[in-house]
């Protein structure tokens, strides 16, 4: 996973959205059901126009490099900085 981070993930986001790396966020997966607690490690560097260009966060779960859209995100928490 670390080697994915260093290679594809970037802190900011390549198109405006209402989320950052560090947030807690609920995921609500492609059967509806709500995932609560996990983390936002960052997004694409760019996006594919032809491929899932909707999805740009990754998330710090069991398929962290399967990015997901933020319309599939409900915001917990946000992290201090």
């Amino acid at each position: 996973m670390r080697r994915f981070a260093e290679e594809n993930i970037v802190e900011v986001a390549p198109v405006e959205c209402d989320f950052l790396p560090g947030d807690t966020v609920t995921v609500t997966n492609g059967y509806g059901n709500e995932i609560p607690g996990v983390k936002i490690l960052g997004f694409v560097s760019e996006i594919d126009p032809d491929f899932r260009p909707e999805a740009f966060i990754y998330l710090d779960w069991d398929c962290y490099w399967f990015a997901v859209s933020p319309d599939k995100l409900k915001l917990e928490t946000r992290q201090s900085i």
